[in-house]
């Protein structure tokens, strides 16, 4: 069963549909902010409206006027008829509804004097306008109010026609009356407007700070997006991926669809069981980085160089990851390790199997030049057998060069 508050606003809201267009997609929120404000206000007077009217044309009827029962009716269904129409441009609506609204407290002042309820009507009618209208139009109203007093104080001093004012005022009772009657108007205006004012600029600033923060997360979402590294967001409570960008569905070879129903540890080798029961105690505590092994939808391995932050995303802490393939990275670096051995055993080559037999080559050349023709075969065999073992050296030397790659 429908309590009473949910009866209410469910009235509520077929009042809002029925009088309220779609927004304008270009309308500022303070201005679209200003109409809903304006069926808030049609929502909630027409139901206590019905107390108005009902209250209104009894006190027609005791009073003996004919004219203010008829003009109920006809005022209500004017104002009904105006408010509803929808092809009716709203803030015309407003300005026909205000009108019929100004005529109403006029004859119910001229037809029924002060005790009715025109000149209460007068007062309402101004602050209604200060809160649907921009601020100068409820200062011009006041002013009107100034007008209309004005006017029915001419009624009064110059006995225009048969008014129950006649009876009660003089001119300078009605300008009292009049006086506090502006006076209210005014300070109620002030109030309402200055109040209102301070709504709206907040409101303003409030659309100003969200159009920055749209245009701050379009820049971020196409930076992840058109990111050529993989990217991917996962849920810090469960690990569940979030988002990924293109290239991370390019490098894993999985759908969206596929990674949004998978968890982190699905690019992870089963082999690596402990180390993944290691990250999901990091991802929870703090930032983690570094190199770990990813592997495809093929069920291919690859290094990747880890880096992330914790950020919000849909109302989830999670996890902003960077995946950097360093596959060429480190088979360079290996590359570059192995070229070092092989220099180093080159060094090695060099000083123990090339000086020997330089050294002797050297000592056995000198000899000759010092002693010419004493044992000289004997020292040329020698010198032979050096020279020999220095070319195997210089050989050895470059097929360990050769097979580095040193020599390319």
């Amino acid at each position: 069963m429908f309590s009473l508050k949910e009866y209410w606003w469910k009235i509520k809201s077929l009042i809002e549909t029925a009088v309220l267009r779609k927004a304008d997609p270009s309308e500022e929120d303070h201005v679209f902010w200003r109409k809903k404000l304006f069926t808030n206000m049609i929502g909630y007077a027409f139901i206590v409206s019905i107390i108005a009217f009902v209250s209104s044309t009894s006190f027609g009827i005791f009073a003996g006027s004919a004219v203010v029962q008829w003009f109920n009716i006809v005022f209500g269904c004017a104002l009904i008829y105006i408010i509803f129409n929808k092809k009716i441009m709203i803030q015309t609506r407003k300005i026909l509804a205000l009108f019929l609204l100004y005529v109403l407290a006029i004859i119910y002042i001229a037809v029924l004097g002060s005790e009715g309820p025109g000149v209460l009507y007068l007062i309402i009618i101004t602050i209604f306008c200060a809160m649907i209208f921009p601020r100068p139009v409820a200062y011009y109203l006041v002013g009107l109010n100034v007008i209309i007093c004005a006017a029915f104080g001419a009624v009064i001093y110059y006995k225009l026609f048969d008014s129950p004012l006649l009876d009660s005022y003089d001119l300078p009772l009605w300008a009292s009356y009049s006086g506090n009657l502006i006076f209210v108007s005014l300070i109620s205006v002030m109030l309402v407007s200055k109040v209102l004012n301070g709504l709206e600029q907040t409101i303003q600033k409030e659309a100003k700070l969200v159009l920055k923060l749209d245009a701050s997360e379009k820049y971020y979402r196409t930076t992840f997006e058109a990111n050529p590294v993989p990217m991917y967001v996962f849920d810090m409570e469960n690990g569940r991926f979030l988002h990924v960008n293109e290239a991370a569905i390019a490098k894993y070879g999985y759908t969206k669809d596929e990674f949004l129903k998978m968890n982190i540890n699905d690019i992870r080798p089963q082999t690596e069981t402990s180390k993944l029961m290691d990250l999901n105690s990091m991802i929870r505590s703090r930032d983690y980085s570094g190199v770990l092994i990813h592997i495809n939808k093929d069920n291919d391995a690859f290094p990747v160089e880890i880096e992330t932050n914790i950020i919000r995303f849909e109302e989830r802490e999670a996890r902003l990851v960077l995946a950097t393939d360093v596959s060429e990275r480190i088979n360079y670096i290996k590359e570059i390790e192995r070229q070092n051995k092989d220099l180093k055993e080159i060094a090695w080559i060099q000083s123990h199997m090339v000086r020997a037999p330089l050294a002797n080559i050297m000592s056995l050349t000198e000899f000759l030049i010092k002693y010419p023709g004493e044992d000289t075969q004997e020292t040329l065999t020698f010198l032979k057998d050096s020279s020999q073992k220095l070319n195997v050296a210089i050989k050895a030397i470059v097929g360990q060069a050769d097979g580095s790659g040193l020599t390319g």
